[in-house]
């Protein structure tokens, strides 16, 4: 059985959030009770109840975002997707610019580079903790630049022990066509004769 972890300790977004979830349960449950009880009427009760609902569930997400280890992989869990990517197609963990639908977000992320190119961004970014932000933080975790200094290390110490020795992984070469008896296959120009070249 693997086990995931998350190889850091947790930031205050994350420990807020779940104060969040935590906070949304308690004023739900008194929604409840209150509807139940004819304090706040019904209608208002199962609408505020189901706008919590939602909000719980955010807020859940939130908590959960990051990134784990295991000895199969890395996964890297946003706020729409988790992606699991296996240690052999991981090339190298990097720090990138970090981006939210497409725009760039004028901060450090961590980013994971694969074997078939395409990189997976982590919601982990180099940032600084403000109360009060306007910034759009929902769905990524900025936190302090030592923070997230020691979670790159850590995350690249893991790599390390996790490839075998040796050079990093390429990605594998098209199969080349053959003709009869395994010999290279000619065009059609070539075929034709009248090849230019």
């Amino acid at each position: 059985m693997t086990r995931w972890q998350r190889p850091y300790s947790l930031d205050l977004e994350t420990a807020g959030a779940l104060f969040g979830v935590l906070a949304t349960a308690l004023l739900g449950a008194l929604l409840v009770v209150g509807g139940l009880g004819g304090v706040v009427p019904v209608p208002l009760a199962a609408l505020g109840g189901a706008w919590l609902a939602l909000g719980s569930v955010v807020g859940i997400r939130q908590a959960m975002l990051g990134v784990s280890v295991s000895d199969v992989g890395v996964r890297s869990r946003s706020m729409f997707r988790t992606t699991t990517v296996p240690w052999a197609s991981v090339v190298e963990i990097r720090s990138g610019t970090g981006s939210m639908a497409g725009l760039d977000m004028g901060r450090l992320a961590i980013v994971i580079d694969r074997v078939d190119g395409e990189p997976v961004q982590t919601p982990l970014q180099r940032g600084h903790f403000r109360l009060f932000s306007l910034d759009p933080e929902l769905g990524r975790l900025a936190t302090w630049p030592e923070h997230y200094d020691e979670i790159l290390t850590t995350l690249r110490a893991h790599h390390r022990a996790a490839r075998p020795a040796g050079p990093p992984p390429r990605p594998p070469a098209p199969p080349a066509e053959t003709g009869p008896a395994g010999a290279p296959a000619l065009s059609a120009d070539q075929r034709a004769g009248t090849c230019t070249c």
